[in-house]
């Protein structure tokens, strides 16, 4: 997650909201933008809606009483630890299985 990802065709909606927030030094409450200032943006408005709105569940965006928002880094790094974690199992786990079913034949074929 922490990829730098280029703006573009390739890019998603969260990494283009995400860098709006870091473009306009929006990071915390005080200096949080409205949601005009993603205008420019080629999403459609229930992409962006939906994505801002993801992005405000996770913590990874912050939101105002006002309705503006903000980057929150330590939402942020949060997520990625999470998205980390979560992945690891896919290879933790299979491990585990492999060495465990390894160790049965062992022992039960000696």
């Amino acid at each position: 997650m922490s990829r730098k990802r280029k703006a573009g065709p390739r890019a998603t909606a969260a990494s283009m909201v995400l860098e709006t927030l870091k473009k306009r030094n929006a990071l915390d409450d005080k200096t949080a933008v409205p949601v005009a200032a993603f205008k420019d943006l080629p999403l459609h408005t229930k992409t962006l809606a939906y994505t801002i709105a993801n992005l405000v569940e996770e913590g990874v965006v912050g939101q105002t009483s006002d309705e503006r928002y903000y980057y929150d880094d330590l939402g942020y790094k949060a997520l990625e630890v999470k998205f980390v974690k979560g992945y690891s199992m896919f290879v933790i786990i299979p491990i585990v299985l492999l060495v465990l079913v390894l160790l049965i034949q062992h022992y039960f074929h000696v």
